[in-house]
C-alpha cells in the first residue's frame, strides 16, 4: 500500500539546497563522535584537575545530555524566529562553540562550550529534517530523508578519518574541524530561499491545536526508538567476545556490516516508503532488527554473526528516517520543527532511560541477555505502532 501523503509543501527546494541540508548530518556525528580518539591525551594534559578524566568524559556525556535541551527549544524558537534564520545562527554557534575548545586551558570552560554546542548540534538536526519535511514536495520527501541517514553515516566515517590523520599534529587541532559548520552554513544561506514568516500562513484553529498539542504518544514511541537504535552496539563486542570472536577487528567489522546494511536500507527509504505506508514500515523495521539480534545472541560461528548483524542493520536503517517522516506528517508545516523537536528530545533521552534495565540483565545473564532486551524492547516498539496507531494519523486527517 502506498504511503499516505499531506499537502502543505512551502516550496520546491532545488538539487542543491538538498544536497546542502544533507552536508548538516555528518556535523552532529563529528560533535557526537570527533573528540573521542583525543580524549586520553585531553585528559593528559589537565592532569592537574581533580577528577580530571571525568570532566574529560563529560565533554562527551553532557553534550548528549544538551541535546535533548536543544532539541525541545529549538521547534519552539522556529516558530518564532523562523526556521532558516535559526539554522543559520545554530551553525554558527555550533563552528564557535567547538572550534572555540582551540583556546581554552580550562577543562570547566570546555565542558561548558561542550555543553553549548550540544544544544547547538540537537537544534542543527531538528531544523535540516523540518526543512526536508516542509519544503521538499512529497514524492520526493522520503528519498531525501533516506539519503540524509546515508549522509551522516558515511560523512561521519570521512570525517573520523581525517580526525586520525589531524590528531597527529596535537588534540588542540582536532576542535578546528568543528569550522567545517561554517563552508556549511554558506552552502545553505545561497542554495535555500527564504520561506515566508509562519505566522503569515493560514491555519484552521481546529489544525492549529492539533498541531501544537505536545505530541505525548509520539514522544514515547521516540523514546522506545532511541534506546533501540542507541543501544546495541554498547553490549556487541561484549557478547562476540563472550563466544570467542571478540578482536578488535572482528567487531569492528561486525558493526561494518551493520553499519553498510543501514545505510543501504537507508538509501532505499523512499522506494519502500512508495510502496509500504508509515505504519507497516514500522512494522517491518521492528521485526526485522529484532530477528538479526536474536540471530547475534544465538550465533556461535562468525558466519551468523555477519548475517544477524547485516538483518539487524537493515532493520534499523528504515527506523530513524520513518520515525522523521510519520513525525512530520502529523503536523502542519509551520509547526513541524516543535513536533520534530518534542519527537528528537525523547529519542535522545532513549539511551538515558532504557540503559539501566539493558545494564540489569547484562549484570545478572550476560550481554547476551542485554541484545535480547533490546529485541524484546523492538517488539514493543511494534506493538505500540501497531496498537496506537492513532499517533500517525496526518495532520489533514486530524482535524
Amino acid at each position: 500500500m502506498a504511503s499516505q501523503r499531506t499537502g502543505g509543501d512551502t516550496g520546491d527546494l532545488t538539487l542543491a539546497a538538498c544536497i546542502a541540508l544533507c552536508c548538516l548530518a555528518p556535523l552532529s556525528g563529528l560533535a557526537l563522535s570527533g573528540i573521542a580518539p583525543v580524549m586520553p591525551e585531553i585528559s593528559t594534559e589537565f592532569a592537574r584537575y581533580p577528577n580530571s578524566g571525568v570532566l574529560v568524559r563529560l565533554m562527551m556525556s553532557a553534550l548528549s545530555a544538551a541535546m535533548i535541551f536543544g532539541a525541545l527549544v529549538t521547534g519552539i524558537l522556529a516558530e518564532r524566529i523562523g526556521q532558516l534564520r535559526l539554522l543559520l545562527m545554530l551553525l554558527v554557534l555550533y563552528a564557535v562553540s567547538g572550534a572555540g575548545i582551540f583556546l581554552l586551558d580550562n577543562l570547566y570552560a570546555m565542558v561548558g562550550f561542550r555543553i553549548v554546542q550540544g544544544v547547538a548540534n540537537a537544534g542543527m538536526g531538528v531544523l535540516a529534517i523540518a526543512l526536508i519535511t516542509t519544503r521538499i514536495p512529497s514524492d520526493r520527501r522520503d528519498r531525501w530523508l533516506g539519503f540524509f541517514s546515508v549522509t551522516g553515516a558515511v560523512g561521519v566515517l570521512l570525517l573520523m578519518l581525517a580526525v586520525g590523520a589531524i590528531a597527529n599534529f596535537g588534540w588542540r587541532y582536532v576542535f578546528l574541524m568543528f569550522l567545517l559548520a561554517l563552508p556549511v552554513g554558506l552552502l545553505v544561506l545561497f542554495t535555500l530561499p527564504s520561506a515566508g514568516s509562519p505566522s503569515e500562513v493560514a491555519t484552521d484553529p481546529v489544525a492549529k491545536a492539533t498541531s501544537t498539542d505536545t505530541p505525548w504518544g509520539l514522544m514515547v514511541f521516540g523514546l522506545a526508538c532511541g534506546s533501540i537504535v542507541t543501544t546495541i552496539t554498547m553490549y556487541l563486542p561484549y557478547h562476540v567476545a563472550d563466544v570467542g570472536h571478540g578482536s578488535p577487528e572482528t567487531v569492528a567489522m561486525l558493526m561494518v556490516v551493520g553499519a553498510g546494511m543501514s545505510a543501504l536500507t537507508a538509501f532505499s527509504f523512499g522506494w519502500i516508503r512508495a510502496r509500504l505506508s508509515a505504519l507497516q514500515t514500522f512494522v517491518a523495521g521492528f521485526a526485522v532488527t529484532a530477528t538479526g539480534l536474536v540471530l547475534v545472541v544465538a550465533a556461535h560461528d562468525l558466519p551468523l554473526l555477519y548475517a544477524g548483524m547485516a538483518v539487524n542493520g537493515a532493520g534499523l536503517g528504515v527506523i530513524v528516517p520513518n520515525m522523521f517522516s510519520a513525525t512530520a506528517a502529523t503536523a502542519l508545516p509551520e509547526h513541524r520543527a516543535r513536533m520534530l523537536g518534542f519527537v528528537r528530545a525523547a529519542f535522545y533521552a532513549g539511551p538515558l532511560v532504557a540503559q539501566p534495565v539493558f545494564e540489569w540483565f547484562m549484570l545478572n545473564w550476560g550481554a547476551g541477555a542485554s541484545i535480547l532486551a533490546i529485541a524484546a524492547a523492538c517488539m514493543l516498539a511494534l506493538a505500540i505502532s501497531v496498537v496506537g496507531r492513532s499517533i500517525f494519523t496526518p495532520a489533514a486527517e486530524a482535524c
